[in-house]
C-alpha cells in the first residue's frame, strides 16, 4: 500500500487524455495534456502520468473517468452477448416503449438491437409480483439455452426474469448452472444489478452491464498491471460513477453500468459545483465541451439533479442513479458539414484524436469546430495546449472553403462564422432542455464552463439564455479529471418492497430499512471507509398504486410509524411535476422501494488561493483581431491566464489565454479574479 501524499485524478478523452496530481499536505498541482490512444488507452494514461511528474510511489490514491465503458456502447463494440428470460417475454428488449427518433421520417428503420432477437432465450419459470413461485425453474432449459450459447460464441449472458426482484431464487440458480455450463463467460444478474420493476427498463439496464462487462474487467486489470508495471502503482484504484461518486475497482468491473458518462458527471460535480460554491454561487449549469460531446447538468442549492432513468442511446434506458445530463455531439473535434438539403450542420460526427481537426495536419480533411475557432482567431494556432502541438491554420482555411464555403460561395471566415452560429444554436438548444424545459430559471444559475472547449461558447449561451455570469475555473481543460479527486465514494442501495399502508407492517418495514443501511454502512468499511466519515441518505420510491412510474421522496432519519409525511411529500412532488393531484381515497399511495445512498468521505484536495505579485500590464500578451458574435472582427486584447492577479479586473472583449483552454469575453461582458484564481465574467444582456 502506497504511503504517497499525491492523489491522482485522470480522465481518456476522444481526443485528449488529462491527468491532474494535488498533493493533500501542501496543495502543490502537477498536470499533463496528451492525445488519446485508442483502442487500448493505457499507453495515454501513462504518458499523461509520465508528462505531470509523479511517481507511483507517492501517490496515495488513484481514480479513474472509465470513459471506455461509454464508448463501448456508444460505438456498438460491446462483446457478443445473450438474454435469457422467462418464456413469454423474448420481446420486452425489442418492444421497448414504441419510441420514433422522428415523426416526419416515414422510411426511418429503428437501429439494431443490442442483443438481435435470435440471441433472446427463453426459460419456464415465474415468480408472481409479490414474489411467490408460480412456475419452478425449468433447469434443462436453462442447460438447453447455455448450450446454444457456447456454440454461438457469446461472451456474456444478462438473465432477466419477471419479478425476480422480489424473489431472486430462479436467478441465481441459473448464474449456478451457467457457471457450470459456460465457464469463463460473464454472467449479469437483473436482481443484482437493478432490482425494481418496470421490465423494459430493468432488462435494457442489465443487458447494457452484461454487453460491457467483460471488456472493462479486462481494460480495468490491464490498467491495474500497467500501472504497476510502468508507473510503480499498487495503491487503491477508485472508478468514477455517473452517480457522482467513486466506488472500487472490483465494484466497477462488476457494475459497469454505474460508471457510464461518468467523467462528465464527475466534472460537473467535483470541479463545477466546487467552483461555483468557492466564487458564492449555490445554483450552477455546468457545461462541457470536450472533443466530441457538451454536456450540461444542473448543480442546485449546492447538489447535482439526479435521475433514476436516462437513454444512453435511442430507446436504451439506463436507470442507475445518475446525474440528470444533457448531452449532444458538438465537442472540438465535430465535423461542419452540409446535408442533402443544402443546410449546414456541426456534429455529431468527430474527427476524434486521430486523425483530429484539419489543423492537426494527421491527414484530417474535415472542418471541425476547433478549426472554425482557429480561422476566427479566437484560438491562436501558435499557442495550442500552451504551444505544445503545432497547428496550421491554412489547414483549417482550407477545409472550411472546400467542404462549406464551396457550398454557398463563402470565405474561409464566413464559413467559420456560420458554423459558429450553427453550433451555438445547438449549444443553446442543449442548455434550454436542461434548464427552461425542465422548470428551472437560468437567471438564478451561474455557468461554469469546463472541458478544453467550454470557455469558448459560455458568455454567448449566458447571454442567449437569460444567465449574467460565467465562472471559469483555474484548470476547466482538467475538471473531469480534477473533479475525480474532488468527489467521495458513493453507493446505491435498493430494496422492492410494493406495500400501500393498508397492508404495511411498520415493525417489518423499519428491519428492512435498517438492514439495507448497515448493508451500505458494510460495503463501505470493506473499502477502507471508516464507519465516522460514512453518511447516508434514506429514501423511497413513491407513486399512486394504478401509476408505472414513481416520484423519489427523501424520508430522513427515524422511525417510520406511518405514511402521512412521505404521503405529503410525495404529494408535493407530484403537484410541481404535473400540476396537480389526485383526491383524497382516490387512489392509494405505494412505497415502491427503498433506498439507501451511501457517501463515504475520503481524502481530497482544496484549492489553494493564489497570491501573485503581477499587475494586470504585466498578463497583457497583445492585441490582434477577433471575431465575435453580433460585432464582427474586433481589435482585442490577449491576456495571458497565469500573469492575472487576484482582484484584478478587465473588460471584454477580451480573449483569455491558457495551455487547456481559451476565454472568451464578447463585448458587454466584466471580469474579476477572485482569489482562487477563477474568473468571474459579469455578462450584460
Amino acid at each position: 500500500m502506497s504511503t504517497g501524499k499525491w492523489v491522482v485524478g485522470t480522465d481518456i478523452g476522444g481526443t485528449f487524455t488529462d491527468v491532474i496530481g494535488v498533493n493533500l499536505e501542501t496543495g502543490e498541482q502537477r498536470i499533463g495534456k496528451v492525445p488519446s490512444t485508442p483502442p487500448t488507452f493505457f499507453d495515454g494514461v501513462i504518458n499523461g502520468l509520465r508528462r505531470a511528474g509523479i511517481s507511483g510511489e507517492e501517490v496515495l490514491s488513484f481514480r479513474h473517468g472509465a470513459t471506455v465503458s461509454t464508448n463501448a456502447i456508444l460505438e456498438r463494440k460491446g462483446v457478443k452477448t445473450a438474454l435469457i428470460t422467462t418464456t413469454g417475454f423474448r420481446d420486452v428488449l425489442g418492444g421497448g416503449r414504441a419510441e420514433r427518433i422522428s415523426a416526419f421520417e416515414l422510411d426511418w428503420d429503428p437501429p439494431e438491437l443490442i442483443v438481435p432477437r435470435r440471441n433472446v432465450l427463453t426459460v419456464r419459470e415465474r415468480v408472481s409480483p409479490y414474489g411467490e413461485i408460480l412456475v419452478p425453474l425449468n433447469e434443462e432449459d436453462v442447460v438447453t439455452a447455455a448450450r446454444k450459447c457456447r456454440k454461438r460464441g457469446i461472451e456474456s449472458v444478462a438473465v432477466v426474469y419477471m419479478d425476480s426482484f422480489m424473489n431472486p431464487a430462479h436467478e441465481l440458480r441459473t448464474r449456478e448452472i451457467l457457471a457450470r455450463e459456460l465457464p469463463g463467460v460473464d454472467v449479469t444478474l437483473s436482481h443484482e444489478v437493478l432490482p425494481q420493476m418496470l421490465e423494459f427498463e430493468r432488462t435494457c439496464t442489465t443487458v447494457l452491464n452484461a454487453y460491457i462487462a467483460p471488456i472493462l474487467k479486462n481494460y480495468l486489470s490491464g490498467l491495474s498491471y500497467r500501472l504497476k508495471k510502468d508507473w510503480n502503482f499498487s495503491g487503491p484504484i477508485l472508478v468514477t460513477t455517473s452517480g457522482g461518486g467513486v466506488i472500487g475497482m472490483d465494484e466497477a468491473a462488476k457494475m459497469p453500468a454505474k460508471t457510464f458518462h461518468s467523467s462528465p458527471v464527475s466534472g460537473a460535480v467535483g470541479m463545477a459545483g466546487y467552483i461555483g460554491s468557492l466564487a458564492g454561487f449555490e445554483n450552477v449549469i455546468a457545461f462541457e465541451t470536450g472533443g466530441t460531446t457538451n454536456n450540461v447538468s444542473m448543480i442546485y442549492k449546492g447538489n447535482p439533479a439526479i435521475t433514476h432513468e436516462w437513454k444512453i442511446l435511442w430507446n436504451v434506458p439506463c436507470c442507475l442513479p445518475s446525474v440528470d445530463t444533457v448531452y449532444i455531439g458538438s465537442g472540438g473535434g465535430s465535423i461542419g458539414w452540409v446535408d442533402k438539403g443544402n443546410i449546414l450542420n456541426v456534429g455529431p460526427q468527430s474527427m476524434g484524436a486521430v486523425p483530429g481537426p484539419a489543423c492537426y495536419g494527421q491527414g484530417g480533411d474535415e472542418p471541425t469546430n476547433t478549426d472554425c475557432q482557429i480561422v476566427l482567431g479566437r484560438i491562436d494556432p501558435d499557442y495550442y495546449l500552451g504551444g505544445e502541438l503545432t497547428v496550421d491554420a491554412n489547414l483549417s482555411r482550407k477545409a472550411l472553403v472546400e467542404k462549406i464555403g464551396s457550398h454557398y460561395g463563402w470565405t474561409a471566415e464566413e464559413s467559420a462564422a456560420n458554423m459558429y452560429m450553427v453550433a451555438l444554436s445547438s449549444l443553446m438548444m442543449a442548455m434550454r432542455i436542461q434548464t427552461v424545459a425542465r422548470g428551472w430559471d437560468p437567471r438564478d444559475f451561474a455557468i461554469v464552463p469546463y472541458g478544453g472547449g467550454g470557455s469558448l461558447y459560455a458568455c454567448d449561451l449566458a447571454r442567449e439564455i437569460g444567465s449574467t455570469t460565467v465562472v471559469v475555473p483555474p484548470l476547466p481543460g482538467y475538471a473531469s479529471a480534477f473533479g475525480a479527486i474532488r468527489v467521495d465514494m458513493k453507493q446505491e442501495f435498493t430494496k422492492a418492497i410494493h406495500k400501500v399502508e393498508d397492508e404495511t407492517d411498520f415493525d417489518w418495514l423499519n428491519a428492512e430499512f435498517d438492514a439495507l443501511v448497515q448493508r451500505a454502512v458494510d460495503v463501505l468499511k470493506s473499502e477502507g471507509i471508516d464507519e465516522s466519515d460514512i453518511v447516508v441518505q434514506r429514501l423511497g420510491d413513491v407513486k399512486y398504486f394504478s401509476q408505472s412510474r414513481f416520484f423519489t421522496v427523501d424520508i430522513g432519519p427515524g422511525r417510520i410509524e406511518n405514511l402521512d409525511e412521505i404521503t405529503k411529500t410525495f404529494m408535493a412532488a407530484m403537484q410541481q411535476a404535473y400540476g396537480y393531484t389526485l383526491p383524497p381515497g382516490y387512489a392509494p399511495v405505494e412505497i415502491v422501494n427503498l433506498r439507501v445512498v451511501a457517501m463515504g468521505r475520503i481524502a481530497k484536495p482544496d484549492l489553494q488561493k493564489i497570491d501573485r505579485k503581477t499587475a494586470l500590464a504585466d498578463a497583457l500578451k497583445c492585441r490582434r483581431q477577433v471575431w465575435f458574435k453580433d460585432s464582427g472582427f474586433v481589435e482585442t486584447d490577449i491576456y495571458q491566464r497565469d500573469l492575472l492577479p487576484q482582484g484584478a479586473t478587465f473588460d471584454g472583449p477580451a480573449i483569455v489565454e491558457q495551455a487547456d483552454t481559451t476565454i472568451v469575453m464578447p463585448p458587454r461582458t466584466h471580469c474579476r479574479v477572485d482569489d482562487y484564481g477563477n474568473l468571474v465574467i459579469n455578462v450584460e444582456r
